[in-house]
């Protein structure tokens, strides 16, 4: 999955009533089976801060 689409689902799982948010959580809320991609984005992914500031 693309960055973009996972920090997509970041916001929306932060955004959302859950009553705690945390990558399991949100990863179920959007329907991803594990919090992988969403710790990739993260704890380990490289961001080129002047394009995410776009």
């Amino acid at each position: 999955m693309e960055p973009r689409r996972r920090a997509e689902d970041l916001v929306l799982g932060l955004a959302s009533d859950l009553p705690i948010k945390n990558c399991w959580t949100i990863a179920e809320h959007v329907g991803a089976a594990r919090p992988d991609g969403l710790q990739h984005l993260l704890g380990k992914a490289v961001w080129d801060h002047d394009r995410g500031a776009r």
